[in-house]
């Protein structure tokens, strides 16, 4: 099991790229093994965003050996050819420490543009673009939704982990060209921790839907991160969380104390 930081890149005090990187830091030099960062364009309420994109070019260039990402990247809103340069550049840069989480992005992030069209459907064809132009290969693709003639990319390996709402469909429409999942589930109170027995369900969906057997499952473990043992068990590999922080103060206090290696 590994464990990672995961945080939101907007508001009055993680909307400035400086502390995001700080965090991350803080997190290498604490034991944390990953580093991820929601991507959004437009957050209700907020006016203060930080590009994910250049936050983590930041981070791997101040940090050595965490794991780092954006979870997740809408292909839809974030061209696929743009993602794999952007990919491409942020994996040589930190030396091979990028995962890249993908789906199909939220509506807040679409309807004030003027973007219309189906967000899943750009994830589904998007992910299979985007693995072919990291390929190295000569991409030819004419699709629903994407055209891409004579590009050739230099080759770069690039983990991609296919994120969505759980039990719904959309984070298994690209599965066969992912290297795990990310869900996300949600009750009457917002978004919730699976049982390890319905993370043994999703890892069983997420294979029969293409998903290689030995992939990553990645949850949100919460406020407070729950037991490892009978989730490893049930197949999953990452654990995220923030610590359940109401502020900045609270959220350093929960990176520097390092992720639960004992007693889980």
């Amino acid at each position: 099991m590994r464990f990672a930081i995961y945080v939101p890149s907007f508001g009055s005090e993680l909307g400035d790229p400086s502390v995001l990187v700080s965090l991350a830091v803080e997190a290498e030099a604490s034991g944390w093994d990953g580093f991820f960062l929601w991507d959004h364009v437009v957050v209700p309420g907020e006016s203060v965003v930080s590009d994910v994109w250049v936050t983590l070019g930041a981070v791997a260039a101040r940090t050595s050996r965490i794991s780092l990402g954006p979870l997740v990247t809408s292909l839809g809103r974030r061209r696929p050819w743009k993602v794999a340069l952007e990919a491409s550049t942020l994996q040589r840069l930190s030396g091979g420490r990028l995962v890249l989480g993908v789906g199909a992005g939220v509506p807040q992030d679409y309807s004030p543009f003027g973007e219309r069209g189906s967000r899943a459907e750009a994830m589904s064809e998007g992910v299979e673009l985007l693995r072919a132009l990291l390929s190295g290969a000569e991409v030819e693709h004419h699709g629903a939704l994407f055209d891409v003639s004579g590009v050739r990319f230099a080759p770069v390996e690039v983990p991609i982990w296919v994120g969505g709402i759980w039990p719904r469909s959309t984070p298994f429409r690209a599965a066969e060209h992912a290297a795990g999942v990310v869900p996300a589930t949600f009750g009457p109170e917002g978004l919730v921790v699976l049982s390890p027995a319905d993370a043994a369900r999703l890892k069983a969906d997420f294979v029969a839907s293409g998903g290689p057997a030995d992939g990553d499952v990645v949850l949100w473990g919460g406020s407070a991160l729950p037991e490892a043992g009978a989730y490893e068990a049930a197949g999953v590999t990452w654990m995220l969380s923030d610590g359940g922080a109401r502020g900045l103060d609270e959220l350093r206090a929960f990176v520097a104390a390092g992720p639960p290696r004992s007693g889980v």
